[in-house]
This record gives C-alpha cells, sequence and structure tokens, in this order.
C-alpha cells in the first residue's frame, strides 16, 4: 500500500468509503426514529472498520515517512 497508493488512491478510496458510511449512518439513524430497522448497526460497523483501518495506515504513514512522502498519498491525481 505504501508503495502504490500514490498511483492508485487507495487511501483516498477508503476515505471516501468512510465519509459515505457516515452520511448513510446519520441518515439511516434519523430514519430509524420512524421506523426500526438493523440497517444502521451495518452502517455503524462499516463506518467503524473504515474509521480503524484509516488511523491505522495514518499511524504508520506517520511514523515513517517525511512530510513530502506523505504528501504524495493525499495528492493523487489520475493519470491518462
Amino acid at each position: 500500500l505504501v508503495e502504490k497508493n500514490p498511483r492508485t488512491g487507495n487511501l483516498g478510496s477508503l476515505i471516501k468509503v468512510f465519509l459515505s458510511r457516515t452520511k448513510e449512518l446519520k441518515i439511516s439513524a434519523e430514519c430509524q426514529k420512524e421506523v426500526p430497522g438493523k440497517k444502521l448497526h451495518l452502517f455503524i460497523w462499516q463506518a467503524h472498520n473504515a474509521r480503524f483501518i484509516i488511523c491505522c495506515l495514518l499511524k504508520v504513514f506517520i511514523s515513517q515517512m517525511s512530510e513530502e512522502e506523505l504528501q504524495l498519498h493525499f495528492t493523487y491525481e489520475k493519470k491518462a
């Protein structure tokens, strides 16, 4: 992941998944007041796992990379 992420943008994709799950979680929580269901637990589980992975990756990245290398992981641009 460390080698290929600047090319693939996997960390950025994971962050996008986390953000979309948190939005779905908020909407689901608001709807659950009206209609109880199990969907909320799924969104909580997915958001928690994504956040945990992001935290672990950032901890490794920050501890083992220079600021310039770290910036490469957050400035992904799709190449033709």
